[in-house]
Order: C-alpha cells, then sequence, then structure tokens
C-alpha cells in the first residue's frame, strides 16, 4: 500500500489536507471521493519527500504538445457532456475519462486524457484548459474558474453548454441563409467562365467575315471573350485572391479593418452586423455577470466574443470609461454613438432596477429573433436578384450574338 497526500474541497470554501493509503493514485483519488471530498491535488507520498518537494511534483507536469484546433461543434459535445455526467454526481476526473473513452475526435480525445492527467496531479480544470488557449478561450475558462472558487462547477458547465448551443444556433441558421445565394453565384460564374473562354470563341469567329460594322454590344462580346480565352489563368488567380480577402482573415489585420468598416458602411449589411454581434455581446455579457464576474472583466471578455473590429474599439473604449471615470454602462454606450437606442434603454432600465443581467439577456433574445427575420428578408431578396443577375448576363450574351444577324436581315430588306 502506498500513501498518497490529498488536498480537496468540502463544500463551497472548506479546504481539508490528509493522507491515505491505496493501491495506486487513481484508487486514492477514488477514496478521497468516497469521503465526500472533490480531490484538487492527489500526489504519492515518499519518505524523503518534504510537503514542498510534493506540492513542486504536483505541479510539475509536462507541457501539452502541440495540438491543432477543435471544431466547435465537437468541443460544444465536450462541455455537454462534463455537465451532463457532473450533474448526474459523477466526480470531475471520472467524467473526464469516460468522455475520453468515447471520444472518437483523435485531437479532442488526446487532450481530455491530458486534461485527466493534470487534474490527477493537483491542477484545476480552469488551470489544465489553459495550456489549451487555442481550444479554450478567456471566457469558457473564466467561466469554469468561478465555478470552481463558488463549487457549482456543474452548474456553471450546463449554462456555457448553454451559452455555446445558441451562439452555435445563430451561425449555423447564417451559414444556411448564405448557403443557396452562394450556390447561385457559384453555379453562374462557373457557367459564365465555361461560356467565354470554350464556346464563345468558337461562335465570334462566324463574325470575322462579315463586311458590316458589328454593333457594340458584339464587338464588347469578342473582346472579352478573346481576352478570356487566353487569359484565363488571369481570371481563376484573381477569383481566387478575391476569395481568400473575403474567407481567410487574420484577427487585428488591416485586411480585416478594412472588410469589418465596410460591412458597417454597407446600407441593411450595416444593421444585420451590428444587431447580430449585440446579441453575442449582450449574451456572454450577462451570463459572466450571472455567475458572480466583475464588471470590468465581464466587458472584456464578452468584448473578445465580438468579431467586428470597429465594433470591438467602441467597445473597449465603454469598457475604459466605465473602469477610469466611473460611468455606468449606459452612459458609456450611449457616448459611443452607435448603440441602438433599445440597447441602450434596456441596459439603463436594468442598471435602475439592479437587474443587469435579465435585461441583457432579454437584449440578447431580442436581437436574435431579430437576425432570425432579417436572414429570411435577405434570402428572399437576395435569391431572385442572384437569378436575375446571371440571367441578364446570359440574355446580353445572347442578345450580342443575335444583334449583327438581325441587322443583316434588316439590311436585306
Amino acid at each position: 500500500m502506498t500513501i498518497y497526500h490529498y488536498t480537496a474541497k468540502k463544500g463551497p470554501s472548506e479546504i481539508v489536507e490528509d493522507e491515505v493509503e491505496a493501491e495506486s493514485r487513481d484508487k486514492a483519488v477514488a477514496r478521497v471521493e468516497a469521503m465526500g471530498y472533490f480531490p484538487i491535488k492527489v500526489v504519492e507520498v515518499t519518505s524523503a519527500q518534504t510537503p514542498g518537494e510534493i506540492q513542486e511534483e504536483a505541479l510539475s507536469a509536462k507541457e501539452p504538445r502541440f495540438v491543432s484546433r477543435v471544431g466547435s461543434r465537437s468541443l460544444d459535445t465536450f462541455i455537454w457532456q462534463l455537465a451532463s455526467l457532473m450533474r448526474s454526481s459523477i466526480p470531475l476526473l471520472r467524467a473526464l475519462t469516460l468522455i475520453a473513452k468515447q471520444t472518437k475526435h483523435k485531437v479532442l480525445k488526446a487532450v481530455v486524457e491530458d486534461l485527466g492527467n493534470r487534474i490527477r496531479q493537483g491542477e484545476l480544470l480552469s488551470e489544465a484548459m489553459g495550456k489549451y488557449p487555442d481550444i479554450f478561450n478567456n471566457l469558457t475558462m473564466s467561466m469554469i474558474r468561478t465555478g470552481e472558487k463558488g463549487g457549482s462547477l456543474d452548474e456553471v458547465l450546463y449554462k456555457l453548454a448553454d451559452h455555446r448551443e445558441k451562439e452555435q444556433e445563430m451561425k449555423r441558421k447564417i451559414q444556411s441563409a448564405l448557403a443557396y445565394p452562394m450556390m447561385v453565384v457559384a453555379t453562374g460564374v462557373g457557367t459564365i467562365f465555361l461560356m467565354f473562354t470554350f464556346f464563345l470563341p468558337k461562335l465570334t469567329k462566324l463574325f470575322s467575315g462579315m463586311k458590316q460594322e458589328l454593333p457594340l454590344p458584339t464587338k464588347l462580346l469578342i473582346a472579352a471573350s478573346g481576352f478570356m480565352s487566353h487569359y484565363w489563368y488571369v481570371f481563376i488567380i484573381g477569383l481566387v485572391f478575391l476569395v481568400a480577402m473575403i474567407t481567410r482573415r487574420t484577427s487585428g489585420s488591416k485586411k480585416k479593418l478594412t472588410l469589418d468598416a465596410l460591412t458597417l458602411w454597407i446600407p441593411f449589411i450595416n444593421k444585420f452586423v451590428t444587431t447580430s454581434e449585440m446579441a453575442r455581446f449582450s449574451r456572454s455579457l450577462g451570463l459572466l455577470l450571472k455567475n458572480g464576474i466583475p464588471i470590468h472583466e465581464s466587458l472584456l471578455l464578452a468584448t473578445n466574443t465580438v468579431d467586428n473590429l470597429i465594433l470591438k474599439a467602441r467597445l473597449v473604449e465603454a469598457s475604459e470609461a466605465i473602469i477610469n471615470r466611473g460611468c455606468t454602462l449606459s452612459e458609456s454606450f450611449n457616448r459611443s454613438g452607435i448603440f441602438p437606442e433599445f440597447l441602450l434603454s434596456m441596459i439603463a432600465v436594468g442598471e435602475e432596477s439592479g437587474k443587469l443581467e435579465e435585461s441583457l439577456e432579454q437584449i440578447a433574445s431580442s436581437y436574435e429573433k431579430e437576425v432570425d427575420q432579417t436572414i429570411k428578408v435577405m434570402v428572399s431578396l437576395v435569391e431572385p436578384l442572384l437569378i436575375l443577375s446571371v440571367g441578364g448576363i446570359v440574355g446580353f450574351i445572347v442578345f450580342a450574338m443575335l444583334l449583327p444577324i438581325l441587322n443583316m436581315g434588316g439590311m436585306g430588306q
């Protein structure tokens, strides 16, 4: 039998330290859990070790190897599973072991196993997650840290999982709304590219022997077709560059800043972007405040969830006004001049009534409904506009091809 020194939580705040005999570390953890404690640190004791060496050994876990990012869906599943298991009174270490056994995602499986090993060696869950900043963001770790301090980790995990699910639901709605228009654009661009590079050059040879002056639309069509047939690779390179400019946006780069400013300048799009960003910010801020995180820290964490750099900069200014000048949240937001009146009014009411968290949740729910409605309107308008645009280009090609033939018929009369 080996002696293990343990540090565990008894209730929400009391910390107990003692020693226990067991055949292995896992059985020592199980014995501590059987006592009704939440084990924080369980370390094997040797005759030559001092308490200081025990603590040093517990903190000397090897650094995690580099891992790639984990998809949002896999991470959401992990948090839901962990919250459900802990709500069922299954200890944290055992819950992580069960999740690691049934996780098929190789990267996530390795991460969960490492989290379990670190907790077994004495680290808190938030400390272990801190070794993977590319997977667990600051909001997740702050929420879990709060749950650990308050002894309500299972409840915090459940709220965090619910919060992430609502965020993902909004993203899925936006992605599904963009799927059909993007398919129409891709089909239209592909069709026009094939017509200009392969079919039209063969047809335009019919006009080379005509002695009459060709109409202007036909001349433009022949010139465009000639350019595309000889320099088709320029079109492909330009298209790839354009797609890369839109999709690959490094956080904080000038390219992203320009695109974010453009989205706030385009009518109708700017309202959609502002509404969706404020819904995400309000829900995150309300969740953090409800779990007892201070207002200045909550503002910083909630601001980091905002993707648009222009709006994020305004939120940072508002946060600084609250911290440095002692302004209220509604006053600092009002000075920025970009937030909707509804948001300002609801925050002011929440501050006066002492129910700011509830007001923020109502703001988020209201804006999410507005985003949902806006998506439906956008889809109903964009689809016919895209079809008309592609049809108009194809119609112009047909018109330009037939116009010389119609002119010849007119001359013959």
